[in-house]
């Protein structure tokens, strides 16, 4: 069961079977189911043992002493959390992660892992991967919290995709759920800017492919006040 399990995982689909029977032996993952609603993972709290989702879907979210909550990412089936705080200094969760569906849950001890990534470089590689990629989204995160409208973070946005992509036809590399979250917005809303710009002939869009007509206009918007 715990192979099996173990392949649904994004993190392990690149290790050889007979790489993960090695590693189990004597050792088997320990699984936890959490209802909808349940806390996973409490923020400020030592994270020690890897979490890795077998189904349904969490959310992770920060919430200042105020009260106020930001909702940093959505996690899915097939998804480890919080990879890079695991081998970070302290170890201590940003977030609280929170059950959004029925989850089931496999935990893995971060020496288990530091095993694996010795026995296995694909292992070890794509766990730095999804470290960085995590990071990366976080950061983009955290730039787009500076725009107070979501044109000004779509035209932001997409003047970045042209600069990295270096022509006016884009391939988004993330999907309107993913932007949404990025932007911290809500789907509708931003499927409504995205229509409004079309509309607008500021852009078109099929998809996941856009291509910019106005430029200029893009970059107005991005530095418009207020």
């Amino acid at each position: 069961m715990s192979l099996i399990a173990l392949k649904r995982v994004d993190l392990f689909k690149t290790v050889p079977a007979q790489t993960l029977e090695v590693w189990l032996k004597g050792y088997t993952p320990l699984r936890r189911d959490y209802r909808k609603g349940s806390i996973l993972l409490l923020q400020g709290k030592e994270y020690t043992d890897l979490c890795c989702i077998l189904s349904g879907e969490v959310s992770a979210e920060i919430q200042d002493y105020s009260g106020k909550v930001l909702k940093v990412e959505t996690l899915k089936a097939c998804e480890a959390i919080a990879t890079a705080v695991l081998f970070s200094p302290d170890r201590l969760l940003p977030v609280t992660v929170t059950a959004q569906t029925d989850v089931i849950t496999l935990w893995i001890p971060r020496k288990e892992i530091l095993r694996l990534c010795g026995m296995s470089p694909d292992f070890l590689e794509k766990l730095l991967r999804d470290m960085g990629a995590r990071l990366s989204f976080l950061a983009q995160k955290i730039r787009f919290l500076q725009f107070n409208t979501i044109r000004k973070k779509i035209a932001e946005y997409l003047l970045m995709q042209l600069r990295d992509q270096g022509k006016r036809t884009l391939r988004l590399p993330h999907t309107r759920e993913m932007l949404s979250e990025m932007f911290g917005v809500t789907r509708p809303a931003l499927s409504r800017v995205f229509s409004e710009l079309c509309k607008e002939r500021v852009i078109s869009a099929e998809g996941k492919m856009i291509q910019v007509l106005e430029p200029a206009r893009l970059r107005a918007m991005a530095e418009e006040e207020g």
